[in-house]
């Protein structure tokens, strides 16, 4: 049978202040009427059945996810509340050994909550795909083509041979982390360098066999969860750190398959711009608004009126406890604003 672990933490940062801690993007609609954990679901619905589909994320989130899984019927038990947040391998590891604990035939696919997928029926090709692969003893990562020289994105460089050739799939030569401008333009222009979307397909009996040989401490104590309470008392043993380095970047088990999708990671309100429908100056208008003469601006407006004149790339994100206003090309260090109200402990929410 197929499964998914979907990974659905977050701090709520990046998208700020439309998302916060108790609201991360993932419980956002930014990509239609529905929030981004639920079409990650249905995403995946034609090739994984709902009760094979299992959630991590933090306690805080409880009565949200309880909720949203409740409306698509997917089992209640299917949900790992992480204790503390641990990044990416803990809860991996952990739904791995449980999921291998129930089906020895099982293959799983890891797929974050929170990105737009524009062609579905592509992905759910390549997810076919990426099962028949892993089925065959590997760990498949879908590596998206790199469209621009991104220095925001780790990635995959490929060797030149294939693991497989139907369906094609490359043997992985080495992970790279998020690279200065002149190396990511560089890798733009050789086809061996992929985007990682973070999006892994393997069976558990492989994915917890090399835990085994790289963490062998950590194997011991993922043996040792039997049950609920076994895994309350464990989870601060296990290592925080995420899968990438903790296994990907060390396995000889990894291969690559090519995932041109139309693939985009919501890590910034300039990815907006990527999926939401432009005016003839590219402006993206969402609430109440009015302009007169403005260029390649978001306005996002929650109740409130906004007027704006004569703006060139600039974000405006208006909720009715914060306002936030910035060049779209520094959208990323939003994120630095959160943690800069931390530090000054003002009354807001974060």
């Amino acid at each position: 049978m197929n499964y998914a672990i979907i990974l659905a933490g977050g701090k709520g940062a990046r998208f700020w202040p439309l998302s916060r801690e108790t609201q991360p993007k993932q419980f956002l609609n930014v990509c239609s009427i529905r929030p981004l954990i639920e079409e990650t679901i249905y995403r995946i619905s034609p090739l994984i059945k709902k009760e094979g589909i299992y959630i991590a994320t933090g306690k805080i989130h409880n009565k949200k996810i309880r909720g949203c899984l409740k409306k698509i019927n997917i089992p209640s038990g299917n949900t790992l509340f992480e204790p503390e947040g641990k990044n990416t391998f803990a809860p991996i590891a952990v739904l791995s050994k449980r999921i291998s604990d129930l089906d020895s035939d099982a293959v799983i696919a890891v797929l974050p909550s929170d990105h737009f997928i524009k062609d579905n029926d592509r992905f759910i090709g390549l997810l076919s795909k990426g099962i028949k692969i892993a089925r065959n003893g590997y760990i498949v990562s879908l590596g998206i083509p790199p469209k621009r020289p991104e220095t925001g994105y780790g990635y995959i460089k490929v060797k030149p041979q294939a693991a497989s050739r139907k369906p094609q799939a490359y043997k992985v030569d080495a992970f790279i982390e998020k690279p200065g401008l002149q190396k990511a333009k560089r890798f733009l222009k050789d086809k061996r360098y992929y985007w990682n979307g973070g999006i892994f397909i393997f069976s558990p009996q492989v994915i917890l066999g090399e835990i085994k040989k790289f963490m062998p401490r950590t194997y011991k104590i993922l043996m040792q969860m039997e049950d609920k309470g076994d895994f309350i008392r464990l989870w601060h043993k296990l290592p925080c750190i995420s899968i990438d380095y903790a296994l990907m970047e060390k396995t000889r088990l990894m291969a690559l398959l090519p995932a041109d999708c139309g693939w985009t990671d919501l890590g910034s309100w300039e990815a907006i711009g990527e999926i939401a429908k432009k005016d003839k100056d590219g402006n993206i208008f969402r609430g109440k608004h009015i302009d007169i003469g403005s260029k390649n601006t978001l306005v996002w407006s929650d109740k409130r009126l906004i007027a704006t004149l004569g703006l060139d790339n600039v974000v405006i994100v208006d909720t009715p406890d914060a306002l936030l206003v910035c060049r779209k090309d520094m959208s990323q260090d939003v994120k630095k604003v959160v943690q800069l109200l931390k530090e000054k402990n003002y009354r807001v929410e974060i």
